[in-house]
């Protein structure tokens, strides 16, 4: 699943105002290449991921500080629904200091969305 999740982020430009915007975008997307996925996942009655396609998580974000979204993915990777996780996100930043980052023993993969933003 990881790779069909990977080949549906990398290589576009997403032409989107914000996050909601980009998320459905990538819904779209992940809809055409008929790669089957749930939005907006309740992993705990307090967490809730933005996209699930099979055991990876998928998590979007287009600002952020590091830190932050790290807290964030660390408690997403203890949920055993989870195997691995991608960021999907706008931000340089996070890739130079996310890709390939492990929490409670999950890799996480950063995806840079290149496109136009506000």
């Amino acid at each position: 699943m990881i790779e069909q999740v990977l080949e549906v982020l990398r290589g576009r430009r997403w032409r989107v105002q914000n996050e909601a915007e980009l998320q459905v975008a990538i819904a779209e997307e992940l809809r055409t290449a008929r790669v089957p996925f749930s939005r907006e996942v309740m992993l705990s009655c307090h967490e809730r991921i933005d996209f699930m396609v099979g055991d990876v998580g998928v998590e979007v974000k287009v600002d952020g500080s590091v830190a932050e979204i790290a807290r964030q993915l660390q408690r997403y990777a203890g949920h055993e629904a989870i195997a691995h996780l991608v960021l999907a996100t706008t931000r340089v930043r996070h890739i130079t200091q996310l890709d390939q980052a492990t929490f409670a023993g999950k890799r996480v993969t950063v995806v840079h969305l290149a496109g136009g933003w506000p």
